[in-house]
């Protein structure tokens, strides 16, 4: 053979080898299984409790719906031919109905199948009055609104026009059930070419301070402005069953509505010009409008700013009312937040927000009902005049959260006070629904029997989670300032993990519960505790034969100085010890505290089901690797010391500590032990390669890894470079790139949203791992956001992990890879 065809044969294979490259690629049978299994079903309950539909979401979208037009405005992505968002997070495909009046322990629960107007839907409602179930259709032409009768099992389309869902997918039912009220849009047909506005793009200081983060898509220019105009605007109007068509207002751009329990009035927010380039729409200025429900405008209740000139701090607030909203318990009663330090949380004031209500016909002046030292984070309203109020200070890092009498607001009697992160103390939800009063039905309410509420949770603990439903006695005429303990009616089954999903009756007491085991997933249950009976109502198949038998623990631990660690220890079916050491993945995510008892607790049940998730790093279980997922990372900083003072020291501690255990029980060799994580997991992941010689390889996606690009501060880090510039230099672990000596393989969608995380900070790390010699690769993903959605691109990304793994964990090289590519 001649020395030309073998130069040509290997060209040809050099050109095949890097054209493969550039296409998608697919995982090993076990891990295309875990991206092909169905997803999880979500549920809805009617308002009497006789109702509840499943609904069955639909699978991974493909590339070629991401491929599709997209304008990128104001931090909205959106569809311009079909008014509509570009991204859509939860589609549904099928809604089946159970009658609970007739489960029985004796027969299989019958479910009957609703014929949808469309292949897929989102925001499935039921009607105030339980008779019909609503949808919004999606199509290519855009959204449209259906209502199913229940009882005639008929569908109406409500408009005939379709709907402008740019700002959300939104709509509202009258409380008697007659008629809805939504966004109809107001342009036929759009087009960018349309608005011809050129020239240079100029922005001004106007010496106030504007501390805002980093964020993606937002207007750049007069033609940014004009579409995100004409894309947005809409005319409210309410839709009644019987046909009858009221406009509310006039064609604007409408960012939120809200119905009075009376049916009369409509409280609508509505973004006002000029637009703002620093912030995402929701921050721009806005103006707050009151109508009747014909449609006639009766007040401007308030003119709001662009929150670009917010105060810097975690509980800095925008100037004015905030949290506009209906009392639940009253006909036409406004409730509303008005910040006492003019939104400065850096200010001393001895109370930071003041609650206020005007009621109708809106003439008087408002009036206050109390005051807070903390700031208002939410009110709910409840039977029999009770309220509830949650104050947050982040500061502190505390949550509380209080009783009055909204009738008597003298003052809060406190329920409990905790740590924001403190889930051995979180006392979970408080049990609200729909409620009558004088004949006619209401908001949501907080459930008050007998002076008693009821609250339900998770109950973590140092033993697991123990869910649980208590009764909670409230006496607010009481002299004492502190609500006593609650009383537990229902707990978990001890080899069970058993959540409350709905409570439909109290005496006697019968839920609707998801019940799960190690072996078995999550699946609804009606029980009756009288009785002592129940009943399936719905079970899904998760069998996923390559993790048959795979064994999960959780693993606790110490870091050197004594705070307490933990994580979820993953290994292969079958596996021993005598087997000797595995390769190890471990996933992470680091925390900050300021409590180390806090930093300490466990979130973990061995009666929990694994469900597998493409996107995490259980599925390389099947091929054989010990995963320690959920690794703690806690970053701690007590009394005035800040936790990112000591994040790298702290980092590193945390990490040798998680292989130092799995070293002693036998289960990994420290030469075969990569780290991996996800957005602020990846800064972590660079961050440990760069100062410690911990681990064999690295996985990153979706980091930031320059943190002068995020100047105005990251995760809950609040001060800014300028303050505190040694800190975002250390920090970042661009600025060490040149100590990155264990293979990195950094993933990134090309169209990332997250604030911060520009997929530059991608390119530029991996440019300067390459220009210094080190061993990376970078894999970015057309289309996709932080998240990846396409089915295309999970199945790449699970399949670069497991090409980098073998390579670098699996199969460890004698001598260092060296080579760097690009994809």
């Amino acid at each position: 053979m001649s020395r030309m065809p073998l130069f040509m044969f290997a060209l040809i294979a050099l050109v095949s080898h890097i054209s493969q490259a550039d296409e998608y690629q697919v995982p090993s049978q076990a891990l295309q299984d875990v991206v092909n299994q169905n997803k999880k079903v979500s549920t809805r309950l009617s308002a009497n409790k006789q109702w509840l539909a499943v609904l069955s979401p639909k699978s991974h979208i493909e590339i070629q719906t991401l491929a599709q037009t997209e304008l990128k405005l104001a931090g909205l992505r959106l569809s311009p031919e079909q008014l509509l968002p570009s991204r859509i997070k939860s589609q549904y495909i099928r809604i089946e109905l159970i009658d609970l009046t007739k489960v029985s322990p004796s027969k299989a629960s019958k479910k009957h199948s609703i014929r949808l107007a469309a292949a897929n839907i989102v925001k499935v409602k039921f009607s105030p009055d339980s008779r019909f179930i609503s949808y919004i259709g999606i199509s290519a032409q855009g959204a449209h609104l259906y209502v199913y009768d229940i009882e005639k099992q008929v569908t109406q389309k409500l408009n005939t026009t379709r709907l402008n869902a740019s700002l959300g997918f939104r709509y509202q039912w009258l409380h008697n059930s007659q008629g809805v009220v939504t966004n109809i849009a107001s342009v036929n047909d759009f087009s960018a070419g349309s608005i011809d506005k050129f020239g240079p793009n100029i922005s001004n200081t106007n010496a106030q301070k504007a501390p805002r983060r980093t964020y993606q898509d937002l207007l750049k220019n007069a033609q940014d402005d004009e579409m995100f105009g004409q894309l947005t605007q809409s005319q409210l109007t309410l839709l009644r069953l019987n046909g009858d068509i009221s406009l509310i207002g006039q064609v604007d751009i409408n960012i939120s509505y809200q119905i009075s329990p009376s049916d009369e009035y409509i409280l609508v927010k509505r973004i006002s010009a000029p637009f703002s380039r620093m912030v995402k729409y929701y921050d721009f200025a806005q103006s707050v409008e009151l109508f009747d429900i014909s449609g006639k405008h009766l007040k401007t209740l308030a003119q709001l700013e662009s929150s670009e000139f917010r105060p810097s701090g975690s509980d800095s607030v925008r100037k004015g009312p905030r949290q506009i909203h209906w009392r639940a318990d009253k006909p036409d009663t406004l409730a509303f937040v008005k910040a006492l330090d003019r939104g400065d949380s850096n200010a001393k004031a001895q109370n930071r927000d003041q609650l206020l209500q005007i009621s109708a016909p809106f003439k008087e002046e408002a009036t206050s009902l109390l005051k807070t030292p903390w700031r208002i984070n939410k009110v709910q309203w409840g039977e029999n005049s009770l309220a509830m109020i949650t104050e947050k200070s982040s500061s502190k890092k505390q949550i509380r959260v209080s009783f009055f009498d909204s009738n008597k607001p003298a003052e809060l009697k406190l329920w409990y006070q905790k740590s924001l992160r403190d889930t051995y103390a979180d006392p979970g939800r408080v049990l609200a629904q729909r409620a009558k009063i004088n004949g006619k039905i209401h908001g949501r309410l907080i459930s008050i029997e007998d002076n008693t509420l009821l609250h339900y949770g998770l109950g973590a603990s140092p033993q697991g989670y123990q869910p649980f439903l208590k009764s909670l006695a409230i006496n607010l005429t009481s002299a004492k300032k502190v609500i006593p303990s609650s009383e537990t009616l229902w707990e978990s089954s001890v080899n069970k993990l058993e959540t409350v999903r709905y409570v439909l009756s109290r005496t006697p007491l019968k839920l609707i519960i998801n019940r799960q085991t190690s072996e078995n997933p999550a699946h609804l249950v009606f029980i009756d505790t009288a009785n002592k009976t129940e009943q399936i109502l719905y079970q899904a198949d998760r069998e996923l034969s390559p993790y048959k038998g795979m064994t999960r623990q959780l693993v606790t631990y110490k870091r050197a100085d004594g705070i307490p660690l933990s994580g979820n220890l993953y290994l292969p079916a079958g596996y021993k010890k005598e087997h000797g050491p595995l390769p190890v993945l471990m996933w992470a995510y680091p925390r900050e505290f300021k409590n180390s008892k806090v930093a300490g607790q466990v979130n973990f049940s061995p009666n929990q089901y694994s469900y597998i998730s493409p996107k995490g790093p259980i599925p390389f279980v099947a091929n054989g690797y010990a995963v320690f997922d959920r690794v703690a990372m806690p970053i701690i900083g007590i009394g005035k010391e800040k936790p990112n003072d000591s994040f790298r020291t702290q980092l590193i501690d945390n990490a040798a500590a998680a292989i130092d255990t799995l070293v002693d029980m036998g289960i990994a060799d420290r030469e075969r032990i990569a780290i991996g994580g996800h957005s602020y997991g990846a800064f972590m992941v660079a961050n440990l390669l760069a100062h410690s010689d911990l681990f064999a390889a690295g996985i990153a996606r979706s980091g930031a890894y320059n943190r002068s690009l995020t100047p105005f501060g990251f995760q809950y880090e609040k001060r800014n470079f300028w303050e505190a510039p040694s800190l975002y230099q250390q920090i970042s672990p661009f600025t060490h790139a040149d100590k990155i000596d264990e293979p990195l393989l950094i993933m990134h969608g090309e169209m990332d949203s997250n604030s911060g995380t520009y997929p530059m900070q991608s390119a530029r790390l991996f440019k300067a791992i390459r220009g210094l010699g080190g061993n990376a690769r970078l894999v970015t993903f057309p289309y996709e956001s932080h998240s990846y959605k396409a089915k295309e691109s999970i199945l790449h990304m699970l399949w670069e992990q497991e090409q980098w793994l073998d390579k670098h964990v699996s199969h460890k090289p004698s001598a260092p890879d060296t080579a760097v590519s690009f994809h």
